[in-house]
């Protein structure tokens, strides 16, 4: 048996999120299927994280076991010709040891969420991040994002649908890179709430509209209260960069 490593590259828009759904199309559910064209073989892949609809990546990772000792190439060039006109695609292949496993072994993942902050939206930014036509106070939003850093009950950053045993996270590291008209809020963590990194988005881009000071992050912390802190962003803007093991 051979456990192999997939990274993985994907528009999320077409898609009703990473997760294998019956009746709905997902990442897992279309690369299942063209395991299956390739291989004849029945196989359930393991997923890194399960990205909401909608959600995009970069380096996404999974694993699963085959019978069949196919190369790296001809399961990197199978898998691709299958997945036809599909917005995935595999970038890498790899032979990994057998207790290697996507989501389990995985040491961190780093996120970015990106913001098209310019009177005009952009066309081909569209797609990839959010537009925001108001003038944004970047150093506040660099003070604030800090805040996040470390460990904290992230209650306030938290989704109703959030069923993690714990709301303690810790984020390792953070930042806000900008290209010209475009920010890119970055998160790197073991893992992440359900929709928190879109709340803490939110709420850093009310901060940097001058609707809040960057104090306000450590009061949503201490009120435990999602109602309090700022709204949940489009899945859009957010893409899974990497996973780090």
């Amino acid at each position: 048996m051979n456990n192999i490593k997939l990274t993985i590259e994907y528009i999320g828009t077409p898609y009703s999120g990473w997760q294998y759904q019956n009746d709905e199309k997902t990442i897992q559910g279309e690369i299942e299927k063209a395991l299956f064209k390739f291989s004849g073989e029945q196989i359930t892949i393991q997923g890194a994280g399960r990205t909401d609809a909608g959600v995009h990546a970069l380096g996404q990772c999974a694993n699963f076991n085959m019978k069949k000792n196919f190369s790296e190439f001809q399961i990197l060039n199978g898998l691709n010709f299958h997945l036809g006109n599909e917005k995935i695609k595999i970038s890498q292949v790899e032979k990994v040891d057998e207790d290697f496993n996507a989501r389990f072994t995985a040491k961190t993942k780093t996120y970015l969420y990106q913001v098209f902050n310019s009177l005009s939206p952009s066309v081909l930014e569209g797609e990839f991040s959010i537009h925001i036509k108001q003038k944004l106070d970047i150093t506040a939003m660099q003070t604030a994002i800090n805040f996040f850093k470390g460990k904290h009950d992230f209650s306030a950053f938290r989704s109703s649908g959030c069923q993690a045993k714990t709301p303690i996270r810790s984020i390792k590291e953070v930042g806000i890179d900008i290209k010209e008209n475009k920010l890119i809020f970055i998160f790197k963590a073991q893992s992440f709430l359900y929709q928190q990194i879109r709340i803490m988005v939110g709420t850093l881009l009310e901060i940097g509209l001058n609707n809040r000071k960057p104090e306000w992050i450590q009061e949503l912390f201490l009120s435990k209260n999602r109602a309090l802190a700022g709204p949940t962003m489009p899945s859009k803007g957010l893409i899974l960069k990497g996973i780090q093991y």
